[in-house]
């Protein structure tokens, strides 16, 4: 019996982590799918993983021919300067696809690499604003632990020790704030700091005529 449902469970697994059907098997046009990943930027290996997932779900293995075919198609559009700028800017990772055909990356590259310097820093940007906030979330937080004490106070029933206790957790509270509230401005001025990084290198990129897929590289 322990048998039995060791084997559904396994099936239930694979099944549940499979993302094709048998139906996606036999159907997908898979000309058009490899052409997508290829404009994307999948490696080709791609194809083995879903021959592989086709194979283990009992479905019909996906003509290689053809999903080779659309991801060259694909590729073609993806290694290129204007491609490598915008996968870049949204913070692409490349998997080396360009060479997985035999076609020149020096284009694409130069274009990722300028696209990842605008993407590294809107990254260091928006860390900058989530740690202020995250700071201000604790100055917060410690305005409200001196008013839910000071509150406490006021209770005629609590007892001595509770009394000394609020008190304490109010110095406390009150020293942190304090020290919170010092060291606002070096977070504020990270938030400069990074907000001048990456207008010096829009700048750049403007006087160097990068673009994406909205504007010219050169």
């Amino acid at each position: 019996m322990k048998q039995l449902i060791s084997a559904v469970l396994l099936i239930f697994i694979l099944s549940s982590c499979s993302s094709l059907t048998v139906e996606d098997c036999a159907m997908t046009d898979w000309q058009a799918r490899g052409y997508d990943e290829g404009k994307r930027g999948f490696s080709l290996k791609q194809y083995d993983e879903y021959a592989q997932e086709c194979k283990e779900i009992g479905g019909v293995i996906p003509p290689k021919s053809k999903y080779t075919t659309g991801h060259y198609k694909g590729t073609l559009e993806f290694c290129t300067a204007i491609s490598g700028y915008a996968f870049g800017k949204n913070g692409g990772y490349y998997r080396h696809s360009c060479r997985e055909w035999n076609l020149d990356p020096t284009d694409f590259l130069d274009g990722y690499n300028a696209g990842k310097e605008i993407y590294t820093a809107e990254k260091k940007l928006d860390e900058a604003i989530e740690e202020l906030e995250d700071h201000r979330t604790s100055m917060d937080d410690a305005q409200y632990q001196i008013r839910w004490n000071t509150d406490k106070l006021s209770d005629p029933e609590i007892t001595e020790e509770e009394r000394r206790t609020a008190q304490i957790e109010i110095e406390k509270q009150r020293s942190r704030y304090g020290d919170l509230y010092r060291s606002e401005h070096l977070y504020e001025e990270d938030i400069e700091e990074a907000k001048r990084g990456l207008e010096y290198i829009i700048l750049k990129h403007e006087r160097l005529n990068y673009c994406d897929y909205q504007g010219c590289f050169e």
